[in-house]
C-alpha cells in the first residue's frame, strides 16, 4: 500500500515463493499507492533490473544531482506490467517510470499524481517541499506530470471487473506466449 521499511523485504520474499513456484509474469499493483521510503522503491528495482542500472536521480535548488544505481546481480526476467493510477504518487512514480524508461514493464491504467519533491531531514524523515525533483533514468521530471501509462485504461467503479487489471493481465499474457 506504501513503500515503507519492510516493503522491500516483504517483496523479495514474494518474488522468491513466486518464483519456486514457476512464475511466467508479474504484476505489480500501486494504484492508489501514495509512495514513502525512496530506499524501498530503489530496493524493488535492484532486484528487478540488472547491476549497474540508473534508478532514480535528483537534482537539487543548487543543481547539485545524485544518482542512484542498482547493485545486485539478482534480476526478474518475466513479462511485468504495472497497475497505476492518479493516486499513484513519489516513490511509486520512481518505479513505475524507471521500469518503464527501461522497457522491463508495461504501464497500465491512467497517469500518476506527480509528486517528486524531496526534502530529507536527518532523522529519515521528510518534509514536503521542493528542494530537489526527482527524475527517472531517461531524464523524465515526475514533479506536476506524473507518469503517463502504456496503456491507458480507466476505471469504472460501477463495474464488477477490475478492467485495468484485466488489461494488465492481457498484456503478460501476450508476452509470455510470444515467447
Amino acid at each position: 500500500y506504501e513503500f515503507e521499511e519492510t516493503t522491500s523485504e516483504q517483496f523479495n520474499q514474494a518474488i522468491d515463493e513466486l518464483t519456486a513456484q514457476g512464475m511466467k509474469g508479474l504484476i505489480i499493483d500501486l494504484r492508489d499507492n501514495p509512495g514513502g521510503l525512496v530506499n524501498s522503491a530503489t530496493a524493488i528495482l535492484d532486484r528487478i533490473l540488472t547491476k549497474d542500472q540508473l534508478l532514480v536521480y535528483t537534482v537539487d535548488k543548487n543543481g547539485k544531482k545524485q544518482e542512484e544505481y542498482t547493485e545486485d546481480d539478482e534480476t526478474i526476467n518475466v513479462p511485468i506490467s504495472v497497475l497505476i493510477n492518479g493516486n499513484s504518487a513519489s516513490a511509486s512514480e520512481i518505479v513505475s517510470g524507471c521500469l518503464q524508461d527501461y522497457g522491463k514493464a508495461k504501464l497500465v491504467g491512467t497517469t500518476s499524481f506527480g509528486k517528486g519533491i524531496v526534502l530529507p531531514l536527518g532523522d529519515g524523515s521528510a518534509i514536503k517541499l521542493t528542494s530537489a525533483k526527482y527524475y527517472t533514468p531517461n531524464g523524465r521530471n515526475i514533479h506536476g506530470t506524473g507518469i503517463d501509462p502504456d496503456v491507458e485504461v480507466e476505471l469504472n467503479s460501477d463495474s464488477e471487473t477490475d478492467t485495468q487489471l484485466e488489461k494488465a493481465q492481457e498484456i503478460v499474457l501476450q508476452e509470455i506466449q510470444a515467447e
